[in-house]
């Protein structure tokens, strides 16, 4: 099993904005540059014979203005959600998706062809033998021939010839299709016994599905700091333990600054206060959480029950244990949600303090961490 490292993929950074446009006003015109830094500066440069007044009063100005603050603004909403709203990224799979009809296509079946040489027909057969009575009658080296008369004999037993010799091509062509009909819907077959096999699995939650999942984490999870995980998985209580070393410090990462908007609505950027940082780096553990529940619950519909707990580095402490069940959680809008309000419908350990004017989620020592956890499993057992 193992532990499962997920590397960090950080959000894009914020950057300088700036853009070049025009300004018209009366008989003057000019060209603006205006840049907007990630500390919420406004740089302004005027070329031309127009004013520097003159031009920020202009509509253009105004709306580049507008448009910078907001692009400005949105990064600075990303760079935050990607710590503190991880959860967004993902959505639960309902259980009956997973359901062998939906998920396995039926496989074509072998189309036969038809054989191209054409049945011979009555006309054919007469006009064969007619030509056959000219080429006689005009045969220096044969005895006159009535074409009539020859038809009458010949006709029927060439019928038959050309027919007895059609028939036993059709025959050796059906032959050849039907053996390779068989081959093919065989192979058909196969696959589709084969996939049915593949998503029965995945709905039994067999052993492998789970282990090869958590190895693929490493590819599809997104997280902006480096984690280890480790599970242990229950196929018949329909069950997984997962732990989450945190082994860099989330709040080291994050970004530490946070920009508003002026009632000018200029953009103001300033550094975080403590309570800020501790408030979003509650947010930021839970949104993880929740946010590796999801993306386990979407191994297979077998697991019902989720286990989390998340540790300090080198699990030195503990930090916060939930148990999630697969039908609430199927409830929950995970684009919307705010954690520090669902965590307490969830059996839990945690040492969360919500403040007046912020929140914290202090650590907990790992033997009393673990200790709590084992009571609290045993309470709903």
């Amino acid at each position: 099993m193992g532990k499962i490292r997920i590397y960090s993929k950080p959000p894009k950074p914020i950057v300088s904005l700036s853009e070049t446009y025009t300004v018209l006003s009366s008989y003057k015109s000019g060209r603006a540059t205006l840049r907007l830094t990630p500390d919420g500066e406004y740089l302004f440069t005027v070329y031309g014979d127009i004013g520097e007044s003159t031009a920020k009063r202009s509509s253009t100005h105004k709306a580049t203005e507008q448009k910078m603050t907001n692009i400005m603004l949105k990064m600075y909403e990303d760079a935050q959600d990607a710590y503190t709203a991880i959860q967004k990224k993902s959505k639960l799979r309902l259980a009956s998706s997973y359901s062998v009809q939906q998920n396995v296509k039926p496989q074509g079946v072998y189309q036969w062809k038809t054989l191209d040489i054409k049945k011979p027909t009555d006309n054919e057969t007469k006009e064969l033998v007619m030509s056959e009575a000219r080429n006689l009658a005009h045969n220096p080296k044969s005895s006159s021939v009535s074409e009539s008369e020859f038809v009458k004999a010949n006709l029927e037993s060439v019928k038959k010839q050309r027919m007895d010799a059609w028939d036993e091509i059709q025959k050796l062509f059906n032959l050849i299709e039907k053996a390779q009909a068989d081959r093919a819907n065989a192979s058909f077959k196969r696959v589709y016994d084969a996939s049915v096999r593949a998503q029965q699995e995945i709905i039994d939650g067999e052993s492998h599905i789970v282990d090869d999942a958590f190895h693929s984490f490493s590819n599809t999870l997104m997280v902006p700091f480096i984690i280890e995980l480790e599970y242990k998985y229950n196929q018949a209580a329909k069950s997984i333990d997962v732990s989450i070393e945190l082994t860099e410090d989330p709040s080291l990462k994050m970004p530490m600054k946070k920009a508003t908007l002026k009632t000018t609505g200029k953009l103001s950027v300033r550094a975080k206060a403590q309570g800020d940082v501790q408030r979003d780096y509650a947010y930021t553990c839970l949104s993880l959480m929740y946010y590796i529940a999801c993306n386990v619950f979407n191994i297979t519909p077998n697991i019902q029950t989720c286990r989390i707990a998340l540790y300090t580095a080198r699990k030195a402490d503990g930090i916060c244990w939930l148990e999630f069940n697969r039908n609430r959680f199927a409830t929950l809008h995970l684009s919307t949600l705010d954690p520090l309000l669902d965590i307490m419908a969830w059996p839990n350990v945690s040492n969360l303090k919500v403040l007046k004017t912020t929140s914290k989620l202090e650590s907990i020592e790992k033997t009393a961490f673990e200790n709590q956890i084992k009571s609290q499993i045993s309470f709903l057992m």
